[in-house]
């Protein structure tokens, strides 16, 4: 017997970081920081699971695309996501 499983929207971890940026950006308006347990709850409300959200984070620091304070508590949307965005609202 064969069974069919679904695809997850967030298995890779390039589309997980993707998705926890625009969570973040919508999130750090106000302050330019988010907490990271709201970040985290918004991510598995859309359908991300806590290893998906783990690889998320850790891809996105690597490219740079947001930091976590050293506390652990607080995201910050980094200037090269801005000035990408930029770039791209411009290009339209």
């Amino acid at each position: 017997m064969v069974k069919f499983v679904e695809s997850r929207p967030f298995a890779n971890p390039e589309s997980a970081a993707r998705k926890l940026a625009e969570i973040a950006r919508e999130l750090t308006c106000a302050q330019g920081w988010a907490y990271t347990g709201v970040t985290n709850t918004a991510f598995l409300r859309a359908g991300g699971n806590v290893a998906e959200y783990g690889a998320g984070i850790a891809h996105g620091i690597a490219y740079g695309l947001f930091a976590i304070d050293t506390s652990g508590t607080r995201i910050t949307i980094l200037e090269t996501l801005v000035s990408c965005r930029i770039e791209i609202v411009e290009a339209r």
